[in-house]
């Protein structure tokens, strides 16, 4: 495991450098300091510095402000105006790995960035940033110098790397030195951490993950990383499992105990648990009627929106079959089946029902062989008139609560 910082630089001044500034961190001041990413590598006790920056920018004075000589500073500088820099990279590297006391440090050059063949040509440079971490490394962003699209670029470029890789990177902060607010702060400059927004990136995406598809792996697994009752993240458990198995009594049941536990997210002083309580509370509320069959017909529509359509159908076929046991007092369903043949002349809802919806429903439970299914339309044509089904089926749920 390795700590890894990654900034950049700018074009800054090569006479002056970037202005010094008495940085703080966490409570603690760095005086006359010049280089931002000199004071991370400090208080974060930085094993490895990758440093991105185009071939204009200052790094001769990164050079000598990490503790280089005279006459290579020169030779660096000279080398950015003959288009040789590259040739002097090792020995910026050097340096920084010399003051660290580690190795590994890595400087990159970049493009201006001024239309798409560069912005991609940058994004390749992040990817062969992105295959020196190891798995267990720590990574802390600096987006304090160079142009602002880089530094979004760093923010985005991270997040797309964390996403695509079968492990997230561990972003443990995202640094920025707040310049602007030095003259009123007592000419110190306050470093602050913006690792919140990965943050409520993480749970923005683990609940769209959970209202949209189902799957609450990484709710739960941010659930149980923070501060929480272990009641509400064991009904969340149950809950998720509940609907993964498309298990409605289950589901009516963790939905109970639920309702208790949204308060907690609703009240919470953190304002991430605020910011997703209504979405949990709308979630939650489509498996809250009694009516098992209005709760099948809510999820078939929820399932819709996933695009699980397999078990559309079966919800729908049980459905139909839940309404009309519900609504005639019966728990047999094959009196209930019964009811709807003999009404399928006379109900456009039955009709779908009995010629739409079971021979799909039963041609993908049973696995049927192509010369043995039922006459249906191709995959294609059932998964294009669902929405039309649903709606068709509509009436025969009406009353029901």
């Amino acid at each position: 495991m390795a700590r890894v910082l990654i900034s950049s630089i700018g074009t800054g001044n090569r006479e002056k450098g970037y202005a010094k500034a008495n940085y703080n961190i966490q409570g603690k001041t760095y005086e006359n300091e010049e280089f931002i990413a000199k004071v991370l590598c400090a208080h974060l006790k930085i094993d490895r510095l990758y440093l991105v920056g185009t071939s204009q920018s200052i790094w001769e004075v990164v050079y000598k402000n990490f503790g280089g000589d005279d006459e290579n500073e020169l030779k660096i500088y000279e080398s950015k105006e003959n288009g040789e820099l590259e040739k002097y990279l090792p020995n910026i590297e050097q340096i920084i790995d010399k003051k660290l006391g580690t190795n590994g440090s890595k400087c990159f050059i970049i493009k201006y960035g001024v239309n798409d063949n560069e912005l991609w040509e940058n994004f390749d440079i992040f990817l062969q940033i992105a295959k020196k971490f190891s798995p267990d490394d720590e990574i802390y962003l600096d987006i304090t110098h160079s142009f602002r699209s880089l530094s979004l670029m760093s923010f985005v470029m991270s997040e797309f790397i964390s996403n695509s890789k079968d492990k997230e990177l561990d972003i443990r902060g995202v640094y920025y030195g707040m310049f602007e607010y030095a003259g009123q702060n007592n000419d110190v400059t306050p470093i602050i951490d913006l690792g919140v927004f990965f943050e409520l990136l993480k749970w923005s995406k683990a609940i769209k993950e959970f209202k949209k598809y189902g799957n609450a792996r990484e709710f739960l697994e941010l659930l149980g990383g923070v501060e929480v009752e272990t009641n509400a993240f064991n009904r969340f458990k149950n809950f998720t499992q509940a609907l993964s198995m498309a298990d409605i009594v289950a589901l009516q049941n963790s939905v109970k105990g639920l309702k208790t536990q949204l308060a907690f997210f609703e009240n919470n002083e953190n304002q991430i648990f605020r910011l997703i309580s209504k979405d949990l509370r709308e979630f939650t509320e489509i498996f809250e009627p009694k009516s098992i069959a209005l709760v099948q017909y809510r999820l078939a529509k929820w399932y819709l929106e996933s695009q699980n359509y397999p078990m559309v159908y079966m919800l729908l076929s049980e459905a139909v079959v839940s309404a009309v046991k519900e609504k005639n007092g019966l728990s047999d369903s094959e009196e209930a089946k019964g009811i709807i043949r003999d009404n399928t002349k006379n109900n456009t809802a039955y009709e779908i029902w009995r010629y739409k919806i079971v021979p799909i429903r039963n041609n993908i439970a049973h696995v049927v062989e192509l010369e043995n299914r039922s006459k249906n339309p191709n995959p294609e044509n059932s998964i294009e008139n669902l929405p039309k089904y649903i709606n068709e089926l509509k009436p025969i749920f009406k009353g029901l609560c």
